[in-house]
């Protein structure tokens, strides 16, 4: 690789900025090839090394001078390096990597990777309950909550061959990635988003393009036929590219009429989309990629179909959380960017009570994204930092209400829902300014439509 020989590991010293779990897993599998390990976090640190920490140390409360004495560093994703104290590294002629760049250095199995704006978290665990049903070791991680060094690690000290790991991949991810060479990557989609880390749209694009930066003609990219133009500075011939689409007249697997999935190289139907529970034509769009990624991997159609019809929606993620007196709630906490709110608007005709709201991404312009053709919002709850921005938005084209506290913004939405309403949580900003994460939100959600939706 560039700058930094990985052929021994053992004695290197390696210095890891940030102690969340991409950090904690990172320090644990250096520790295990024999590393030495220094971890430091301006906050505190868990110390749940376990077996591992002999070879680690760690300072906490500050970033002192001694990350510096290092051969490498590993950064955490959620942590900006645009300052003097990551500068310095620079010019030390210090490398500074990602987790998921460390981790690939360390495994030879089938890697595929997936990134975009929206959509990712449903689309990997999709496509690993299809692929667990092929090869049973199928590893899932990255930005879903188990950190690719930590599948890594299960591997090596398991001895398990012929593996897959199968990522979820976040722009702050890949923003330090040197070598990583995934054999399928996948962009999803791509739409205006965390623009309060990155200073343009185009360079938070540039950063989900570096899945792209080692690819060869021995790998994969599956992109969004829709979206072609965002690609035309890239070299698609250097890999095998391939489109998927609902109404892409080329790729392999199509939507037809009759709202059925087909082979257009067979004709064959492969699934009913009347019996899948993942519902809107953006859940197609997740389904046609995994058939992709599932016929290059050449598994059967049965084991795939049979698995695709099983799965239900991911917790937070357009979950229908009760059916009340002909209301239906909703909690699509993790719909944190507009695009994502959109498709979850759009997905159903059914009149809504929307709740918008949390902590801005960044300057945002609702009134020309959410326009007056999205006629089946009915009323839209405003809550958070971010809800009083958008109630001056949209106040003049949906009735609008502002409640600056989650809690009281949810009972008001649910008190205003109707017969055959539903109650829709899909927020369109990240949840920080009340709460730690849209998980946090969304079971604060759950919980009071529980104890306030007794019509």
């Amino acid at each position: 690789m560039k700058g930094f020989n990985i052929k021994n590991i053992v004695g290197k010293k390696i210095t890891i900025i940030g102690s969340g779990l991409s950090g904690m897993a990172a320090a644990k599998l250096a520790s295990y090839l024999g590393a030495n390990v220094f971890i430091s976090d301006r906050n505190k640190i868990s110390k749940n090394f376990g077996q591992y920490s002999k070879n680690i140390k760690y300072e906490e409360g500050k970033h002192s001078n001694r990350c510096y004495d290092c051969d490498c560093a590993i950064i955490s994703p959620g942590i900006s390096t645009n300052n003097s104290f990551f500068n310095a590294f620079k010019s030390k002629k210090i490398q500074i990597i990602s987790e998921i760049e460390f981790a690939f250095w360390f495994t030879k199995s089938t890697i595929i990777a997936m990134t975009g704006s929206n959509g990712k978290s449903t689309t990997v665990s999709l496509l690993k309950s299809v692929l667990i049903n092929h090869n049973k070791n199928t590893y899932l991680g990255g930005n879903i909550g188990v950190p690719f060094s930590e599948n890594v690690l299960h591997q090596l000290e398991n001895n398990v061959e012929n593996s897959i790991h199968i990522l979820e991949l976040s722009s702050f991810q890949l923003e330090r990635i040197d070598c990583f060479k995934p054999k399928i990557a996948c962009i999803l989609n791509l739409s205006e988003d965390h623009l309060d880390r990155y200073a343009s749209i185009k360079d938070y694009y540039n950063a989900k393009f570096n899945i792209l930066k080692n690819l060869n003609n021995n790998c994969y990219f599956i992109y969004n036929e829709n979206e072609k133009n965002l690609y035309k500075n890239i070299n698609l011939k250097n890999f095998n590219s391939i489109k998927f689409g609902i109404k892409q007249n080329k790729s392999k697997y199509y939507l037809d009429v009759n709202n059925t999935i087909k082979d257009r190289q067979t004709d064959k139907i492969l699934l009913n989309c009347d019996k899948l529970h993942l519902k809107g034509k953006h859940n197609i769009e997740n389904i046609l990629v995994v058939l992709q990624i599932s016929e290059l991997l050449k598994i059967d159609d049965t084991i795939i179909s049979q698995s695709i019809l099983g799965f239900y929606p991911l917790e937070h993620r357009m979950e229908i959380i009760r059916k009340k007196s002909n209301v239906t709630f909703i909690n699509d906490s993790k719909g944190t960017n507009t695009s994502s709110t959109i498709q979850a608007i759009k997905s159903s005709k059914q009149k809504t009570i929307l709740i918008l709201g949390g902590y801005s991404k960044g300057r945002v312009n609702y009134k020309g994204i959410f326009n007056i053709t999205l006629k089946n919002i009915k009323h839209i709850v405003c809550y958070g930092v971010e809800g009083k921005s958008i109630y001056k938005q949209l106040k003049n084209m949906f009735i609008c209400t502002y409640i600056e506290n989650f809690e009281k913004a949810i009972i008001s939405a649910i008190a205003l829902a109707k017969a055959n309403y539903r109650v829709l949580l899909s927020p369109a900003c990240s949840s920080f300014d009340q709460f730690n994460n849209f998980e946090e939100r969304g079971n604060k959600f759950k919980e009071l439509v529980k104890n306030y939706s007794t019509a």
